[in-house]
Order: structure tokens, then sequence, then C-alpha cells
């Protein structure tokens, strides 16, 4: 980047001058200006240019709603805010319309002028990083079941174990939003959560990282809020956010989800690339699960899911009624090993680290090294 083409936005005549005054690095070139309104936003979605600068000598509104218009139709260029100093309620909502950087406009000519430089080319280094990652295949498994008790958070950490343990680099997301259990299953007592990381507002690839507990197989794992009431903190956009960022760090992201079908279950389940259902040989769990089929059809998610009988044998409901109750073959059939799964959660210890010569065990691994394969 020789220059840095900036389009100006401010509301008055007077500001876009002063604005432009301020700009007196020959670097920065101003390629054109408009109101932060409707025939602004026409005028900007189709001009050429690396920066949005949105400038105001009052305490911005119009403009913050002007560049998150912005943020979602033109993801090649930085909005940056030039701004008087904002209190840190506006200075989050900025955040969350896609402003990359806020710059005082009391600040001195040659200190706004190396902020914006400085800020175009950091963006411009992460879009390029992140197209040039783009094609890095990695794969996202949501583990389902609109029914507790059958498995799901069994298969979801023993499936990330075995991954991890063929060498491949795991990050295990537990959005049971109220109440998960993935730090239970691998004796993780408590440390930062979902909920703490998303109210950061930042979405970054570092900042995620730094709320992953490295378990001592190799998993990273994000834990689910400390207490049901912190899950309301969790939207969509935070689910599609984390999961797409981890998608450029990881080999395989393991998403151990809640019950319910609520916003940031279906995020999960249109970013996954693989969705198991996990099922019982029970006509309660069968018949939940025969719903929730009907609800990822009209998702246009059905492409994506799989089935999985865990406690194969307890009763006698068989893998082929299961087969023809929800015509799909089950991907992999889970033997009821009640001892080894009882160890395992008991002391919180992955049932292929506890018990990795028992029938579930085995199965779950050669489930695992299929996917690697089929990669």
């Amino acid at each position: 980047m020789d220059s840095v083409r900036i389009m100006l936005a401010a509301h008055s005549a007077d500001d876009r001058k002063l604005i432009s005054s301020l700009l007196t690095d020959e670097a920065l070139r101003v390629v054109s200006s408009f109101r932060p309104d409707a025939d602004g936003l026409r005028k900007a979605s189709s001009q050429p240019a690396d920066v949005l600068l949105v400038g105001t000598r009052a305490q911005p509104t119009q403009e913050l709603d002007f560049a998150e218009r912005m943020f979602t139709t033109r993801s090649d260029i930085t909005i940056i805010l030039l701004a008087p100093a904002l209190d840190s309620r506006t200075l989050a909502r900025a955040m969350e319309c896609g402003i990359a950087r806020v710059i005082d406009i009391s600040s001195s000519e040659h200190d706004i002028c190396s902020h914006i430089t400085a800020t175009a080319h950091r963006d411009l280094n992460r879009r390029n990083t992140t197209q040039k990652i783009a094609s890095y295949d990695s794969k996202i498994v949501a583990c389902y079941s609109p029914k507790g008790g059958v498995g799901k958070t069994t298969l979801a950490v023993n499936l990330a174990y075995a991954l991890a343990t063929m060498n491949k680099k795991v990050a295990l997301i537990d959005l049971s939003l109220q109440f998960g259990e993935v730090g239970v299953f691998l004796d993780i007592a408590k440390g930062d959560t979902i909920a703490d990381m998303v109210e950061e507002h930042s979405f970054e690839l570092s900042t995620i990282k730094s709320y992953l507990i490295r378990h001592q197989s190799g998993i990273q794992v994000m834990l689910s809020s400390s207490s049901p009431e912190y899950a309301e903190l969790i939207q969509s956009t935070h689910i599609n956010a984390i999961l797409s960022t981890l998608r450029t760090e990881f080999d395989y992201v393991v998403v151990d989800m809640g019950v319910t079908f609520g916003d940031c279950a279906i995020a999960a389940m249109e970013t996954a690339d693989t969705i198991l259902l996990v099922v019982n040989e029970d006509i309660a769990s069968l018949h939940d699960a025969k719903r929730s089929i009907k609800v990822m059809e009209a998702l246009n998610q059905q492409d994506k899911l799989r089935i999985v009988v865990n406690k194969d044998g307890i009763s006698t409901i068989t893998v082929k009624n299961v087969a023809n109750l929800l015509e799909a073959t089950p991907v992999l059939v889970i033997p009821f090993d009640l001892k080894a799964a009882m160890l395992a959660v008991n002391r919180g210890i992955p049932m292929l680290s506890c018990a990795p010569n028992s029938k579930a065990s085995k199965e779950i691994r050669a489930f695992a090294q299929a996917m690697i394969r089929r990669m």
C-alpha cells in the first residue's frame, strides 16, 4: 500500500474541511467526501478506497449508525472514527459497529496521521492473512441432541481427545451455555469462560485464544458460562465470529451444544461442516431426534446431519430400527459401557484415556481416524 485512499464522511462542510486539513501526511489521500447519510452510503458502496474516516466535533450518534451499515457492506475497507474523547459506553458501541480505531480529534496532526496509517496497514495485513488462510482445510463438528443424558458431551470430549492424540490441533467449545459440563469431564475446575470473552468485545484470533484453556491432552477448551444468567450475554453473531475465527487456527473445532434450538445453536449449526445428532435406543430420544431432523430440514442443514447411536444395547430397539425410523444409517454406533463412562466422568479423564480398550473407546477412536482419512 503506497498511499492510503480515504473516504471522508462528516455531516458539516466545516468538519470535512477541518478534518481534511489535519491529514498532512502525503501518503494519506482523500478520494471522496460526503455526509454520513443515505446518499453517503450510496457513494461509499462503490468508491475504491482503503479507509472510511468518519469524523465529527460532537458526540457521534448518526455517525456510528452509518459506520455500522458500512461495516456490513464493505469488508474490504478499514473504518476509523475521529471524534472527541468518548465515554466507555460510546466506545463499546463504536467497537460493536466495526470501527477499527477511535482517534481523539484533539490529537496532533502527526498523531492522527500516524494512527490512520498504522491502522490501515494493520487491517490490510489482517485481511490478506485471512484470505491466505481461507483455504486451510479445517472442520467444525457440532455434537447435538435435543434430549439430555444421551451422551452428547461424552462424544464431544472423547472425539476431541482422539483427534488430539492423532496430532491434530483441536479446539473444544462448550456451547451448552447454561449448564455446560465439558469442564467437569476434563477436570477443569474453573477458568475464563465464553461469557468473559464476549464481554471483551473483541473477536481477534489472539483474543479468542487467550480465553482457551489448554488441557494436558493438547485440547484447547473454551468453557461455557459460569452461571446460567451469563448465557444471555452471548448472541448468535458472537458464535459466528468465534467459530469462523477458530477455523483459521485449528484442524478441528468440536462444539458441544445445548439441547435447545436457540439463535446461538442455529448459528453454530450453520457454521459447522458436520452435525452429529446423538440418539439413544429409546422411544423418547428417537421421538425428539425425529422432530429435530424436521427443524434442521427447515433450516436447510440436513445435508450436514449424521446420526450417532450411543449406548447401543440398552434396549430391544436395534440400530436397524433407529435407521428405519430416522431414515438414515448411523455413521457411528457406540456400545453401552457404563463402567468405562462412569470411571471417566468421576475421574475427570476422557474415556479414551482411562479405558482405552473398552469397546466404546475403540469405536470413537476408529471414527476419528476415519474423519482424518476423509480430509
